[in-house]
């Protein structure tokens, strides 16, 4: 997930991916959770949820412009 977020943004992502114990994943933006592996099943997203996400960056993005 990582990967796809900067390939796509880059350094200006406003992103933080913090991996927490016992497989635990969170993305934050700007403060706000935009994914928790626990609460969504303890799976990765798919494609549709990673473009859910990556569409939610891309707002953030275009907002602080």
């Amino acid at each position: 997930m990582a990967t796809e977020i900067w390939h796509d943004f880059g350094e200006d992502a406003p992103v933080t991916l913090i991996p927490v114990g016992s497989g635990r994943l969170e993305v934050y933006a700007s403060d706000d959770k935009l994914f928790d592996r626990k609460v969504e099943g303890g799976t990765y997203p798919d494609m549709k949820r990673l473009r859910q996400i990556k569409a939610e960056i891309r707002k953030r993005l275009d907002t602080a412009s």
